[in-house]
């Protein structure tokens, strides 16, 4: 929370600036009604003239009564007539009046305020005993009256009067006697003060209301309603209200003043609800003013009634309370947040009324006196008020807007980043997306692939498996169903099954091998493997040929070799195979030797027709079958099986044209440790 010592000099001197202001707004406050006020030039009754004051409880009282009184019955008066609300009549004597100047410039008195409900003057007639009457008053007709918006009589030169007053509104009478010239320019004055003051007062209003229309503000709606009814009920106090309204509802001017006893402050309240309690901290203060607000317009019920008098002077000094109570929130969110100008232009009324507050409530409700009608410090308070919480709302909305544009341009800025982000954002995620769908593009052909692989490879396995269980369900049949003791037949027989087994084991071996070399974990499992043994046990497959011879060579092969046996059993088996499916009738080679390099060859060459080059360049691959397909059947993977071999013993496989004609296919593995 901030304080005052952390405040800095711009701040401080802004306070003080405050201060000296309000000093001098309260000093206006204090002498500007007296000086505003019309200088009355006249002779005021009980100021100048010496008056007597009679209470009638009753109302019951005639002039001739009233006269007939000794002295002892009246109290000297000394000032205006000053009593608050209550419910009593109240008699003014005055002896005869003789002023100086031409006796031929007519008398007149004033009284004032104008919505006295009932003032009577009494002055005696041709007979002693006989009190002529003239009336007036916001209550009495306006034909029963001199026609003007004051309460105006005309007086007989040294002779007494009685002034007989009873309202239902404050009792206040100010008593005025003047020459008929004199009373001329006072009106004149008065018209012009007052004719300033509404003007300024209903500019105000529509100004404020035009706001509320426009902005749709609740603060601003305040304002404006604040300013409407302080502009009518001072057109109400002035007397205005009777002077145009029709004859016929002229009767409505003493109501209407009674009524703006209560909206007045009522609107006061809810203004200063408005502008400090509502969602805010302070939410008891806020039910507080609602209350009060509340309790004001109930009040409106008993205009007319017997507890309007103690209800109006609690509405009257309600605007104090409210004032107080302001100025409290005021200054403490000016401890909290710091001053600001819209923050003292809404402190300073409130502050200055809390202290000419008690003032006006006092001698508003009859406690103390007053030599002028305070009644004018609430119309000049009313407009003070709207004047400085206008220019404190105009400047509040002013530096919101400043704050708003300062947020827009802040907003549009963060937009600009935002927008350049989410470009970059945009374009990673599109090259992310691009990344995504090319692997995805990359998955699915892999899987084409891999689809059409597979349907290669059972395609392959029907065609392959079926071709050696025939043979050997056709050999078993015709040895059941044609059983020989001639066992060079038995033994045909029996080759062609071993064969036909043998083909079988084979192609099972590469699709393991294939899968097992594909693998992360696999390894190879050297051992020490026999040269010959492992080219004997390859070249099986020649022997069980028809078609073809067998020629052995590994005498220039070590005797063992550190390999893994299987594999290379394996990738050697499959190069006489191959040999033996697509290779012309006639001698197959299989040789074995070390090499000047120190690596062990293996090579299978027959007498075939040899392969073009453009076979040679794909004869590796995966399920690649050459360009025989339609000789002999394969998976396609012999060679393949072969060459990975080959390069896990960090060697290879070659192929080149054989010597005799034909090709030579050579294994070459590195000595393994």
């Amino acid at each position: 929370m901030k304080r005052y010592e952390s405040f800095g000099p711009t701040a401080i001197g802004g306070f003080l600036c405050w201060v000296i202001v309000s000093l001098g707004l309260v000093a206006l406050c204090l002498f500007g009604p007296v000086r505003l006020w019309p200088q009355a030039t006249g002779t005021r009754l009980g100021n100048d003239i010496p008056m007597q004051l009679l209470e009638d409880p009753g109302g019951r009282l005639t002039a001739a009564e009233v006269a007939a009184l000794p002295n002892t019955a009246f109290e000297p008066l000394h000032g205006p007539l000053n009593k608050g609300y209550n419910h009593s009549t109240y008699w003014l004597r005055a002896s005869a009046l003789s002023l100086p100047g031409d006796s031929q410039d007519p008398l007149w008195l004033t009284v004032t305020p104008s919505y006295l409900d009932h003032v009577a003057l009494f002055q005696p007639g041709d007979d002693a005993t006989t009190w002529r009457a003239r009336r007036s008053g916001d209550a009495v007709p306006m034909t029963e009256r001199v026609r003007v918006r004051q309460l105006v009589f005309p007086l007989q030169e040294g002779k007494p009067l009685l002034l007989r007053v009873q309202t239902s509104s404050a009792t206040h009478a100010y008593a005025v006697v003047w020459r008929s010239s004199e009373l001329m320019a006072q009106l004149a004055a008065m018209e012009w003060a007052s004719g300033a003051f509404l003007g300024i007062s209903l500019l105000l209003a529509l100004l404020l209301g035009g706001a509320a229309l426009a902005l749709r503000m609740r603060v601003i709606t305040a304002m404006a309603l604040f300013a409407a009814i302080g502009f009518l009920h001072g057109i109400n106090v002035r007397g205005y209200a009777q002077l145009w309204l029709p004859e016929d509802l002229s009767r409505w001017a003493n109501p209407l003043v009674s009524m703006g006893v209560f909206l007045l402050p009522a609107s006061f309240a809810w203004l200063a609800r408005q502008l400090l309690t509502r969602d805010s901290p302070w939410s008891l203060l806020d039910k507080v003013l609602q209350c009060l607000t509340v309790a004001l317009l109930v009040g409106l019920l008993s205009v007319g009634g017997a507890w309007f008098t103690p209800l109006a002077a609690f509405a009257i000094s309600t605007p104090w309370l409210v004032s107080i109570l302001a100025t409290w929130i005021g200054w403490s969110n000016m401890r909290r947040d710091g001053p600001s100008i819209p923050s003292l232009l809404v402190i300073t009324p409130y502050a200055i009324y809390a202290v000419l507050g008690a003032y006006v409530s006092a001698t508003t409700i009859g406690v103390l006196p007053s030599d002028v009608f305070t009644g004018i410090y609430w119309q000049f308070m009313v407009l003070l008020f709207n004047t400085t919480i206008a220019v404190a709302v105009g400047l509040r909305l002013v530096q919101r807007f400043r704050a708003s544009v300062l947020r827009q341009a802040h907003l549009v800025k963060s937009l600009e980043q935002s927008e350049h982000s989410l470009e970059a954002r945009v374009r990673h995620r599109t090259g992310e997306l691009l990344h995504a769908q090319n692997a995805l593009q990359a998955a699915l052909e892999s899987e084409r692939a891999s689809r059409l692989e597979q349907r290669q490879f059972f395609d392959m396995v029907n065609h392959e498996f079926r071709t050696p269980l025939t043979v050997i369900d056709s050999a078993a049949t015709e040895q059941a169903t044609f059983p020989s003791p001639d066992l060079p037949t038995q033994v045909g027989r029996a080759t062609q099954i071993r064969r036909a087994c043998r083909r079988l084991t084979a192609l099972v071996e590469n699709c393991l091998v294939s899968e097992r070399l594909d693998a992360p974990s696999f390894g190879l499992r050297i051992s020490k493997a026999s040269i010959p043994t492992l080219v004997e046990d390859a070249a099986q497959l020649v022997r069980w040929s028809t078609r073809h011879r067998l020629r052995l060579m590994t005498d220039d092969a070590p005797s063992t070799w550190p390999c893994d046996p299987t594999l290379v059993h394996m990738a050697l088996s499959n190069l006489v195979d191959n040999a033996v499916k697509y290779a012309s009738a006639g001698e197959i080679t299989v040789a074995a030797r070390q090499s000047s390099h120190g690596q062990l060859e293996f090579s299978v060459s027959d007498e075939g027709p040899g392969m073009p080059p453009e076979v040679v360049q794909r004869i590796f691959d995966r399920f690649e079958r050459g360009g025989r397909v339609d000789e002999a059947r394969g998976f396609g993977l012999g060679l393949w099986v072969a060459r990975r071999v080959a390069r896990l013993h960090g060697g290879d496989v070659r192929v080149e044209p054989a010597r005799g004609g034909g090709t030579c296919f050579t294994l070459v593995l590195q000595g393994t440790t």
